[in-house]
């Protein structure tokens, strides 16, 4: 593992037209490498298979369908949405969903339960079923931009039962900001509200509130979502010379990482303490290599996962955010010259501990981490493999095991994120076998794990897919 080394890095002057909101501090803690030292090689980090069998790569999501079998999503630029067996090796490809009808250009793809939502830059979105992943079905379309020609959207977000667009291309005045929906029926999302002050290229959640990336200058929009037909600007903060691509948040939302990949003074990534929207202050930057150019980032946990174009994937280990730490790294692209080719985007959400890394030429990479920082743990000797059932779930679940002595045990149930959405015991339990009961009727359909922490160390997490 490489430490972080910290210098003083002055931020060059911002233009007049980016000169909206407060500005922070000119003078920050840099994470700065030597140009192109670590170009090309890994660092705990292997490769499990690679799939390049189209082009076009542009996003990668995850699906782990309910029989445990894995999937990457991917976004092809011209030729729609591929599935490819990750639990495979090599990776196989499975399916292939053509764009639809007046979509040309497909660029990101999330999902909610067992439905994929394919963006398309130009024409409406897609709506797929992976009911069975092998035989995709489109089962609806939204258009995001009602009444635009050529109106599409360039990123989106998924979080609870909510569909975010944005980046959206809009004529006539259009702004091009965010736009909500709700999944209440996932294939025929409803409209819900729209904030549109300025072209929005992608945004951050956490709860309700958003932090929307003006990548044109303006600078990062933090706003109350609560109610969606409604939505206020809570702060505004900006940084000189900005372009800021996306935001990623750490678990507890006190800190944010701005991706920068078109502004002035540098094409990089900026930490943000955001537990005060009134008084945001920046924190620190991680400069991987300063002639080079980062793309999406994703937080897991104390893991800050980077895409980051020639520089390929990037692990930091964020358990004090404002001092990132690289603790690994695999390079999807070992050419020369920096730009935007390499890696758009990574998925490190699979329950299995692969990632996903798409490489806008070198396809759709299964990468495992490896060495002191391996992903998942192994099962704690003191607990039996956990059950879940009825698996799926309609109501309640309940939740298996067994203890070999009596313990500390924790009983908690997160989505495919990490994030922790339910308690289900706590406390000490004697030895024997247990069973404990969480209701998941408030729960957006999907697939959860399961995790029982017995004295401390994390037993063999189990599945478990919540239909409605």
């Amino acid at each position: 593992m490489r430490q972080i080394v910290f210098a003083a890095v002055l931020l060059a002057a911002a233009p007049a037209s980016a000169q909206v909101g407060p500005f922070l501090s000119d003078v920050v803690p840099t994470a700065v490498e030597a140009p192109g030292s670590f170009r090309g090689g890994s660092l705990n980090a292997e490769l499990v298979g690679n799939y390049d069998a189209r082009g076009g790569y542009a996003d990668v999501w995850g699906y782990a369908a309910p029989n445990g079998r894995e999937y990457a999503l991917g976004a092809l630029q011209g030729s729609g949405l591929v599935v490819v067996d990750v639990t495979a090796v090599p990776p196989v490809e499975v399916a292939l969903v053509p764009p639809s009808p007046g979509t040309s250009d497909s660029k990101e793809v999330e999902t909610y339960g067992q439905y994929a939502y394919v963006v398309n830059e130009i024409g409406p979105m897609q709506i797929v079923s992976l009911a069975d992943p092998t035989r995709p079905v489109v089962v609806g379309q939204l258009d995001t931009q009602p009444g635009v020609p050529n109106g599409g959207t360039h990123t989106h977000a998924i979080v609870g039962d909510r569909l975010y667009v944005h980046g959206g291309r809009r004529s006539g005045g259009g702004l091009g900001g965010v736009r909500v929906y709700s999944l209440a029926d996932p294939v025929a999302p409803a409209f819900l509200g729209a904030y549109e002050p300025f072209y929005v290229h992608d945004i951050g959640v956490h709860g309700t509130t958003l932090y929307a990336a003006a990548i044109y200058g303006q600078g990062i929009d933090i706003v109350d979502a609560s109610n969606p037909a409604a939505m206020t600007r809570r702060a505004l903060f900006n940084y000189p010379g900005s372009g800021p691509h996306n935001v990623c948040l750490t678990t507890d939302g006190r800190t944010a990482f701005v991706g920068d990949e078109i502004g002035t003074s540098g094409k990089w990534t900026r930490i943000f303490d955001v537990s005060d929207p009134d008084n945001v202050e920046m924190v620190g930057e991680i400069v991987v290599d300063g002639a080079a150019v980062v793309h999406n980032c994703y937080v897991r946990g104390d893991r800050l996962f980077l895409a980051h174009y020639t520089e390929g994937l990037r692990v930091f280990d964020i358990s004090v955010p404002a001092a990132p730490v690289e603790v690994a790294f695999y390079d999807t692209y070992p050419g020369a010259g920096y730009g935007y080719n390499g890696a758009w985007a990574v998925y490190p959400y699979l329950p299995s501990g692969r990632i996903l890394v798409s490489d806008r030429t070198g396809g759709i990479s299964v990468v495992r981490l490896t060495g002191p920082v391996a992903a998942e743990p192994g099962p704690a000797p003191q607990a039996a493999d956990v059950t879940v059932g009825p698996n799926p779930v309609r109501g309640a679940a309940r939740v298996r095991y067994t203890l070999a002595a009596a313990a500390d045990v924790r009983v908690s149930l997160a989505d495919v994120l990490g994030r922790e959405v339910a308690v289900v015991a706590e406390g000490p339990q004697a030895a024997g076998p247990h069973t404990a009961s969480v209701d998941t009727r408030g729960l957006a359909p999907g697939v959860y794990v399961a995790h029982v922490v017995v004295d401390g160390r994390a037993g063999r997490p189990a599945l478990v897919t919540v239909a409605r």
